[in-house]
């Protein structure tokens, strides 16, 4: 089940055409509600993303079938209406155009009588389009032909709609209503509206801004002679974060060169793309499954055969790397041998029947207890989308959990930050203090100009002092009131025709 989040249905009634809102108004609202207009809309909008996308429900319907379905009725209507339009202008004597023509003539004649110098000819091409009100169902039948062939256009604007039974009306909204309603969950992402992701990933140095060497050391246990190969990320002068590289044979670690690189940014998106896309198995066995090619589009914004090898070998990248907790190098010594957690336990990449590519990959035991113990940052994910700079799309969870906890506990949503804390978050040289330092304030200038988290920051030597954005009610609502469930999809497919 996918829990119907406040932001999807404010954003949805958000993007709606203001002439689709007006129609809506005009022949669905009725004033016998006693609900304003403004709640009325709000409870059509959550009715239908409810009922007809299958949001709060055990199946989620394909929002993509929906819209093209629609699409398609939308375009068999449209050349149906256009028909019956040139039917009528050949033999209803009482047609639009007609009654049109009537109105145009009367209120021609009305200028006349007020302003005896007007040029009755001109006045008529600068209002109507025509000299002689006699071609206006030539000009009329043109426009309307152009309106049923453009693909971008909908029922409800056609020019004689209100000419239309009431009944043809509502059915031509109601088309026009779920096909943009469909679009808009697919152009922002509206059923995975929250990006949810847990703790380890972010409290954890993981990422870097770019891809850098790891420094590769080798260590021998002894006792099973047996070798670990890792690196050790220096976070202070006290501690450091040991990754340990997955491999059975120092051979294999010198031939792929990328699993001697630190996980970037390209890494991160492929790791939270995959935790977005997990559903009820994920629940019990760990399992998500993911569509290569579109991880491919998310990763790179293209669907060269060339980045399909690349994803894969970055998914075996990731599910070779593990990671020992944060060691202080004066209390404690670092543990030889395996890994604390790991990102991905498992990477089994195969094809289905008609040569699709898909992985399916088991998350590790760590971050998969985080998410059954809810102990994960929420965001937006249409906010996330917004971000460009690289610091910035590794620093945003961590800044946004500070800034959730400061709501929790009821702190105030300003604080120090100083260096240290950002080096914990990204990856970075500590001793390139101001490089460091501008990279950060590049991030927080971001999300200032974004009005994203951040409402302001001053720099005060090297510490930043941040001002949070408030929680505004949305995000009370969908960050505090809802858990998240996993997802069915079914796939409605029927056309109908809007006709008399």
């Amino acid at each position: 089940m996918v829990k119907l989040s406040l932001f999807a249905i404010t954003k949805t009634i958000e993007c709606l055409p203001p002439r689709i809102v007006d129609h809506l108004y005009m022949y669905v609202y009725k004033e016998s509600t006693n609900t304003t207009k403004e709640t009325w809309l709000f409870e059509v909008i959550k009715e239908i993303l409810i009922q007809n996308f299958g949001f709060d429900t055990p199946h989620l319907e394909d929002h993509v079938e929906i819209r093209d379905k629609n699409y398609r009725k939308r375009q068999q209507s449209k050349k149906y209406w256009l028909k019956k339009f040139k039917e009528e202008l050949d033999s209803v004597p009482n047609n639009p155009v007609l009654i049109e023509i009537s109105s145009w003539k009367l209120a021609l004649e009305q200028m006349k009588a007020s302003n005896g110098g007007l040029d009755i000819v001109a006045e008529s091409e600068r209002l109507i389009g025509v000299k002689d009100l006699n071609d206006l169902p030539a000009l009329r039948l043109q426009q309307i032909s152009e309106w049923a062939t453009t693909s971008s256009t909908y029922l409800t604007d056609y020019r004689y709609l209100s000419s239309k039974k009431t009944n043809q009306i509502k059915k031509a909204i109601d088309t026009d209503l779920h096909f943009i309603v469909a679009d808009i969950i697919d152009k922002h992402d509206l059923t995975n509206a929250v990006d949810v992701q847990p703790h380890g990933l972010i409290e954890d140095v993981v990422f870097a801004e770019k891809s850098t060497n790891l420094k590769i050391r080798m260590e021998l246990d002894e006792i099973t002679n047996k070798q670990t190969y890792f690196d050790d990320y220096e976070i202070s002068d006290n501690e450091f974060l040991r990754t340990i590289i997955k491999v059975e044979d120092g051979d294999f670690l010198l031939a792929d060169k990328s699993l001697t690189k630190s996980l970037d940014g390209t890494d991160r998106d492929i790791i939270f793309y995959v935790l977005s896309q997990k559903d009820e198995s994920f629940y019990t066995d760990r399992t998500i499954t993911v569509d290569i090619s579109k991880l491919v589009s998310k990763a790179y914004n293209s669907s060269g055969v060339k980045n399909y090898v690349e994803i894969e070998k970055r998914l075996r990248k990731i599910r070779s790397f593990g990671f020992q907790a944060v060691i202080k190098k004066k209390s404690e010594k670092a543990r030889s041998g395996s890994a604390d957690w790991s990102i991905f336990d498992s990477v089994v990449i195969n094809s289905n029947p008609n040569g699709r590519r898909y992985a399916e990959i088991v998350i590790g035991t760590y971050f998969h207890q985080q998410y059954i113990n809810q102990q994960t940052v929420k965001i937006y994910r249409d906010s996330l989308n917004s971000i460009e700079g690289n610091i910035s799309k590794i620093l945003v969870h961590a800044l946004q959990k500070e800034r959730l906890e400061r709501y929790v506990q009821g702190n105030q949503f300003i604080d120090i930050f100083p260096l240290s804390y950002f080096l914990r978050k990204v990856r970075m040289d500590k001793r390139k203090t101001e490089q460091n330092m501008k990279k950060i304030q590049d991030a927080l200038e971001e999300f200032k100009s974004l009005n994203f988290l951040i409402a302001d920051y001053k720099r005060l030597h090297s510490s930043f002092e941040i001002s949070f954005i408030p929680l505004t009610h949305t995000e009370m609502h969908d960050f505090f009131d809802q858990a998240e469930p996993p997802i069915q999809l079914t796939f409605p497919i029927q056309t109908e025709l809007i006709g008399e």
